[in-house]
Order: C-alpha cells, then structure tokens, then sequence
C-alpha cells in the first residue's frame, strides 16, 4: 500500500508539503480525488492535511484534517471488508482521539466525520492503523495546524 498526501496552508493554497495537486479557489483549496474530491475553506493560519492510501487497483481510503471548524473526515472508498483507521493527535495541547474507521455499509464509498474544539495553532498529526487496536502502523502525517 502506498500513501499519496498534502499538507496545505489554508490561507493561501500553498501545497507545503506532499504529492497531490493543490488548486486555488476564492473561497479555499480544492484537491481532486475519485472519491468526492476534497475542498478546505480559507482559514488564516490553518494547515489541512489529506492522506490517501492506495494500492494497484486505486485509491481505498482517504483521511482529511480540516482545520477551519476542526474537523476530521474519514472515508473507506472501496466496499472490499476492509478498513482503516485514523487517530488524530494534538502536539500541544489536544490530546490523541480514539481510532475512527468509516462505517462499513453497502455503498461503495463509506465516510464519517468528527467534530473536534481545538485551540488555535495547535499542531495535528494523523496516524493510519490497518486494525482496531492502533497496533498495525500503515502511514503518518504531522504538520497541520488548527
């Protein structure tokens, strides 16, 4: 499995580090993906994260950190009886959450979202486990910002 990511300052589009393709909109920064593309809204001093986790056949799962309103979004894109599971970690001051894995329906394309209250200029990280007790470590982003 392979990782595609982004970490994007939010208040002006600037990919800061990563593989993907970042496009600039008037209201923030659109990032395309076969799933249902991501967009971060303009947050002054925000820095988003995306993390997509791929193999041969394509893209089957993707995690996002949005820092406008706190949010982590987190999809299973392949309906195959798999899943993976994301943790989101403050560095300062927001402690890690539980693992989140998206809720495994019938759909191709299972996401679920969590709404956080993370003080201001707190610096994420994302860690991606392959199994429920956080143990099975597949992939890890740090360097976003709230």
């Amino acid at each position: 499995m392979t990782m595609k990511y982004a970490l994007v300052d939010t208040d002006n589009c600037q990919r800061i580090e990563g593989n993907l393709t970042v496009i600039a909109e008037s209201g923030g920064c659109r990032l395309n993906d076969s799933a249902d593309g991501t967009y971060f809204v303009k947050d002054p001093g925000g820095v988003a994260m995306k993390i997509e986790m791929r193999d041969s056949g394509g893209m089957v799962a993707k995690f996002e950190f949005h820092p406008y309103d706190e949010k982590l979004w987190y999809y299973d894109t392949r309906n195959d009886g798999d899943t993976l599971y994301v943790t989101l970690c403050g560095i300062r001051t927001f402690p890690c959450t539980n693992l989140y894995a998206a809720p495994g329906t019938s759909n191709v394309i299972d996401y679920g979202v969590a709404d956080f209250d993370i003080a201001e200029d707190d610096g994420m990280s994302l860690t991606v486990y392959d199994d429920a007790n956080g143990v099975e470590w597949v992939a890890g982003l740090a360097g976003g910002y709230s």
